[in-house]
């Protein structure tokens, strides 16, 4: 009976602890590999910061304000191939920006000339072979506006 309280309380703490392993994770990434990328930008918001299998995609709604620069960041950690696609489009479907027509640039600067909803597309892609479990790593998104 002892073995099994014991056995509880581990699995009880593996399921709290780990969760928040990976969040730290991947906030120290944003915090130290990300966040400097923004340079005289100031971050805008909420960003985003995921871990993601290769060959997973994520959806991302934002509000842009008219007259306002932006800066957008995607970046990958070293566990995910270094080529993470995005594509920024309008509400009516136009597309903005794409990344791998740019090879694959991390940062994109816009000036908005309109206040607009947009989507930001990202798209982890699969290297792995196909016996090889798929690689997982962090993914960080996030938007700034420029310091006045």
């Amino acid at each position: 009976m002892k073995k099994k309280k014991i056995l509880f309380v581990f699995v009880l703490l593996a399921l709290v602890i780990f969760p928040i392993q990976g969040k730290s994770q991947c906030k120290e990434f944003t915090e130290t590999q990300v966040l400097p990328l923004l340079e005289d930008y100031v971050i805008s918001g909420r960003y985003s910061a995921v871990k993601l299998y290769e060959g997973e995609e994520i959806l991302i709604f934002k509000t842009l304000s008219k007259g306002i620069s932006y800066r957008f960041i995607v970046k990958g950690d070293s566990d995910l191939p270094e080529q993470i696609e995005y594509s920024i489009e309008d509400w009516d479907g136009e597309k903005l920006y794409n990344n791998k027509s740019e090879d694959f640039k991390q940062v994109w600067d816009y000036e908005c000339d309109k206040t607009q909803r947009i989507k930001i597309f990202v798209k982890v892609p699969a290297v792995s072979k196909d016996n090889t479990e798929p690689k997982r790593g962090c993914v960080t998104v996030l938007s700034g506006i420029k310091a006045s």
